[in-house]
């Protein structure tokens, strides 16, 4: 997918934004609140749920998750809108914005927004946001506006593109249905949510899917159907990106790697039927001389597969693929 060169620059303009708001950040008083972080998004348990932002310094969610939460939307979005040519959303609800971290990727991927509404109930992340807009060489939307609103009240607007970036599971058990019907009754093109990368994460994903299906949704991705998911046991769907870490970033976690990988599960629901893949990737291919061995969900479920040269074209693109891809047959 070619990408438009002002929207391109959104990601940098971003990145560029979190390291001025940084810049005088005292690194001793961060790296409490920054380990505190982490570890509510890396020990997240079965029934648990991630703290409100509200209860977390701001810079230290800029500094470490912001860049995470930013590479991950934006590897989402990016496939939407490869299964959507030609559609791009002319306004952008970002729920539980944080510092409006899913509208700046919906720039990047979709350039430049008309309108953007970020529901965001924490002020002073709010201020933060509106902060790094007006910092930034240019906004990521024309119309830019804060509300502060809890998520799961009525009232949300409506958007071509809604996106709950790790926001459902901030909500307790009895808030996601409302929520979630409350989040659907306000798209017009698509509902992205995103959630981290762990078992709990795609229970509720998972349990949403089913509810919105049920409403009428059609899912974009990653299914390849809307049949029950074939997840079963203690395994579960989810995804990888790889991000680059700063140079705060890595003192801030005590970190020697320049990279980490954001494991996150995710859904993209249309009130349309779209493009679907007919195979998505679970695993990374493993590559043997002369086939490949894949594990996809496909219409009739989960599928191992063996792919070998003889498949020609199939074989090609096999090799070169990665988990979370879709591998058409066709």
């Amino acid at each position: 997918m070619s990408e438009d060169p002002a929207s391109a620059d959104a990601g940098a303009m971003f990145k560029a934004a979190i390291a001025l708001a940084l810049g005088e950040a005292d690194r001793r008083e961060l790296r409490g609140p920054v380990s505190r972080l982490s570890k509510h998004y890396r020990s997240e348990g079965p029934g648990g749920s991630v703290p409100g932002r509200g209860k977390l310094e701001p810079e230290a969610y800029l500094a470490t998750r912001a860049p995470a939460t930013f590479a991950a939307v934006r590897r989402v979005l990016r496939e939407v809108a490869s299964l959507r040519p030609g559609w791009a959303p002319d306004s952008v609800v970002d729920l539980g914005a944080g510092p409006g971290t899913a509208t700046w990727a919906a720039a990047e991927v979709f350039g430049p927004i008309g309108r953007a509404v970020l529901v965001e109930r924490d002020r002073e992340m709010a201020t933060l946001g509106a902060r790094l807009a007006e910092s930034a060489p240019a906004r990521p939307a024309a119309d830019l506006e804060w509300m502060s609103a809890d998520v799961s009240a009525p009232g949300l607007p409506e958007g071509d593109l809604v996106v709950a970036a790790y926001v459902l599971g901030e909500l307790g058990p009895d808030l996601r249905a409302s929520a979630l019907e409350r989040w659907w009754s306000a798209t017009r093109g698509e509902l992205v949510i995103v959630e981290p990368g762990t078992p709990a994460g795609f229970e509720r994903l998972r349990a949403a899917r089913s509810a919105l299906i049920s409403w009428g949704a059609h899912v974009t991705a990653p299914c390849p159907h809307e049949t029950t998911c074939p997840m079963e046991g203690s395994d579960w769907c989810h995804f990888a990106v790889r991000l680059e870490r700063s140079a705060l970033h890595r003192d801030l976690k005590a970190a020697h790697l320049g990279y980490e990988d954001e494991k996150y599960a995710y859904l993209a629901v249309s009130p349309s039927r779209t493009r679907v893949a007919k195979a998505r990737l679970l695993r990374s291919p493993r590559l043997h001389k002369g086939h490949v061995r894949i594990l996809a969900c496909e219409t009739g479920g989960l599928a191992e597969r063996v792919i070998s040269r003889r498949d020609g074209d199939l074989y090609k693109r096999a090799r070169a693929a990665r988990w979370g891809d879709r591998l058409d047959r066709d």
